[in-house]
């Protein structure tokens, strides 16, 4: 029976549709089924992580590793590598470092594969922290510097600076503090829209750590203070108590005995409210050195204090310590039997400690009293075993760095041994790859071949339709490329008209910006010194005021007179100049005893573009000017940094800040604006009412 040549379309058509509709909902049903496994992986690896914060090391390895079975399945890559992660955290706890970095080259190369770059950080991060905790502090170094290097969209400004803070805080170990310093900045820079994440106050912290450990106090009292003031916004009691730890410490290296025992009181009573006992024995100890040389009474009550919270706890190292201190007080007395006493308590408790610093001063104190007690023999002895306790310490000192050598070349053999078994293992994985793809081609080739067949009649049926179509759309393109063309002539003219109005404008606003930036600058920092005169100095003769308030109207007159004449015209060409050193001299020339000014300046000790130096220098007198006219601000910070292909200044004050909406129009910001548009920066301004002002300018090179 032959049927009419519609109806064999239609059925062709129709059979076309079915078999469309059959691979759809298969795939549809597929894609269920991969979703629900990658559910259950996720949930699998979530719960595995819980594990080990938990410190529940077995447990977590075995869901570690279900979840790693059901990811290969499914063949969920980013499932595996995220359970190999977590595998390797279990491998370290077993200090098994060859497995740990093992699993863990094998999740590289799985994150490699996919592109999953915020994964390859995370891999990265991770095995730079096992470095960093068996402190392979070059390994580790090397492998957060790769998860720097990473150049993708994906990785966000704040997975950078935890990165760059990261960095940092080895180089803290190392004892390479600039470096640090560097690194801790560029991690504050890269969190700059959010100032009171948890990152960015603990970032505040460690600064103060580093500026502390480098003897630079001043800064290190004013990071601790910044972070303190974010921590008490969030009533974070615990970390205000380490805080006021620190401070104290911090003012006792700084000789100032009154504030180190303020702050460490106020340590104290929050650990006693907190009832962290550990931290209690330390912020004890610390108050009873400080009365240990002008109140012995209160001294002894606060090591009396740190004894009794120990006698839970049962430090031995910690109440050793208490009765050296109790040992050292009662020689200081001479009582000497009483030293005797706590010092053979110190002796006892030290013995199952391997620590020669500290059996080296015992025996100095041993040697001590019995000089005091005249007993000149057994001085001798201990003088002669207090040498050679100085020669075990050196000798010691020397063993443990051999053994770190030792430790950090076993480390690269193992890393050698690694990668060359993982080499031999993905080339076999390749080679099966190989073959899984060959037969995935050829199972497609198949069902091209048969759709292909399906519908060659109706792409032959509508073939002449589809070259008619061509043939007019190769109409539109001409016409259409015709109307691009004469849109970039249009465009092009609009440029040149463009740049003949910008050129005459620039003649009209070089003379603003002179008056406003340099004239008006002076004058304004000549009108703050002049208020700086005493009352009294005023009141000491009748006619001393009058010259003084009529001095004061001729300089309020010529500056508004400055400012009208600003208004009517609107960037001026300095000579070169050195730009540290010019910012180094205005910094100097504006501080005063009203205002203390901070600046951090890196990168800029070979840049040679003299141009962007002055938009940069004319850019902070003219910030630096708005501070002293309207902030009434304390203390002044100007942060500079050389990126590679940018230049970041931070200026951040602590006065009383503005209304964005009502100071909008100003000519200080306008300039501002202006300037920056000028050489294609940006910038951002964060002022509150509460907390001062903050302005942040990216300019590019």
């Amino acid at each position: 029976m032959n049927l009419p040549f519609q109806a064999q379309r239609f059925l062709l058509f129709f059979a076309i549709l079915f078999t469309a509709i059959q691979l759809t909902q298969c795939k549809k049903v597929a894609s269920a089924e991969n979703d629900e496994f990658r559910n259950l992986v996720d949930s699998l690896n979530t719960e595995a992580f819980s594990n080990i914060i938990d410190k529940q090391w077995e447990t977590s390895f075995l869901v570690a590793k279900k979840s790693d079975s059901i990811a290969t399945i499914h063949n969920y890559k980013k499932g595996i590598a995220k359970s190999l992660r977590i595998q390797a955290y279990y491998w370290n706890h077993k200090v098994k470092l060859d497995s740990a970095f093992r699993v863990l080259q094998q999740a590289e190369r799985l994150e490699i594969a996919t592109k999953n770059y915020v994964g390859l950080r995370a891999v990265y991060n991770t095995k730079a922290l096992l470095y960093k905790r068996n402190e392979l502090y070059d390994e580790a170094l090397e492998v957060y510097q790769k998860a720097l290097s990473i150049q993708d969209s994906s990785i966000t400004n704040k997975q950078r600076s935890t990165t760059h803070a990261n960095l940092g805080n080895v180089y803290v170990k190392k004892g390479v503090y600039d470096v640090a310093v560097y690194h801790l900045q560029q991690s504050l820079l890269l969190n700059k829209d959010d100032t009171t994440s948890r990152q960015t106050i603990k970032t505040y912290t460690n600064l103060g750590n580093v500026y502390s450990l480098s003897s630079d106090y001043n800064l290190a009292e004013f990071y601790y203070k910044k972070a303190l003031k974010h921590y008490k916004n969030k009533e974070n009691e615990t970390e205000i108590a380490k805080l006021y730890n620190n401070l104290g410490a911090l003012f006792y290296e700084k000789n100032e005995d009154a504030l180190s025992l303020e702050y460490f009181k106020k340590s104290i009573q929050l650990k006693e409210k907190t009832q962290d006992s550990s931290a209690l024995v330390e912020g004890y100890l610390n108050i009873a050195e400080l009365y240990s040389d002008r109140n012995h009474s209160v001294a002894f009550e606060y090591l009396d204090k740190a004894e009794n919270h120990l006698q839970t706890t049962e430090k031995a190292s910690y109440l050793a310590k208490i009765h050296l201190s109790k040992a050292a007080m009662y020689q200081t007395k001479g009582q000497i039997a009483k030293a005797k006493n706590e010092l053979k308590k110190a002796i006892l408790l030290s013995k199952n400690q391997e620590k020669l610093t500290f059996e080296r001063y015992l025996v100095k104190k041993q040697a001590e009293i019995a000089f005091q007690e005249r007993n000149f023999k057994n001085a001798y002895n201990y003088r002669i075993a207090y040498e050679k306790l100085n020669d075990s310490v050196f000798n010691e000192e020397k063993l443990w760095e051999i053994a770190a050598l030792q430790k950090s070349a076993q480390a690269k053999m193992k890393k050698i041994e690694v990668a060359s078994l993982e080499k031999d293992r993905a080339l076999a994985e390749e080679i099966a790859l190989r073959k899984q793809k060959e037969n995935e081609q050829l199972y497609a080739y198949l069902i091209v071949f048969g759709l292909t067949l399906c519908l060659v009649s109706v792409i032959a049926f509508y073939f002449y339709k589809l070259k008619k179509t061509t043939s007019q759309l190769a109409k539109q393109q001409e016409l259409l490329l015709q109307e691009r063309i004469q849109n970039l002539v249009n465009n092009q003219e609009l440029e040149i008209i463009n740049a003949t109005l910008t050129a005459r404008s620039k003649e009209k606003e070089a003379i603003s910006k002179e008056l406003h930036n340099n004239i008006g600058s002076l004058l304004t920092s000549v009108k703050f010194h002049f208020q700086a005169f005493d009352e009294n100095v005023l009141k000491a003769h009748n006619g001393t005021k009058k010259l003084y308030d009529k001095t004061m109207q001729i300089i309020n007159t010529i500056t508004m007179e400055i400012r009208s004449i600003s208004h009517r015209f609107d960037q001026d060409p300095i000579p070169e100049f050195n730009l540290k050193n010019a910012i180094a001299n205005f910094s100097e020339k504006v501080q005063n005893e009203r205002l203390k000014v901070h600046t951090a300046i890196h990168g800029l000790e070979n840049f040679q573009n003299s141009q962007i130096s002055i938009f940069i220098f004319r850019i902070l007198q003219e910030l630096v000017n708005n501070t002293l006219k309207h902030a009434v601000a304390t203390n002044l910070t100007i942060y500079i940094t050389k990126n590679t292909d940018h230049i970041n200044i931070m200026v951040e004050d602590d006065g009383k800040g503005f209304d964005m909406q009502q100071h909008f129009n100003g000519i200080g910001l306008k300039n501002l604006r202006k300037q920056v548009q000028i050489i294609e920066g940006n910038y951002h301004i964060d002022s509150n009412k509460k907390r001062g002002t903050t302005v942040t300018i990216d300019i590019p090179i």
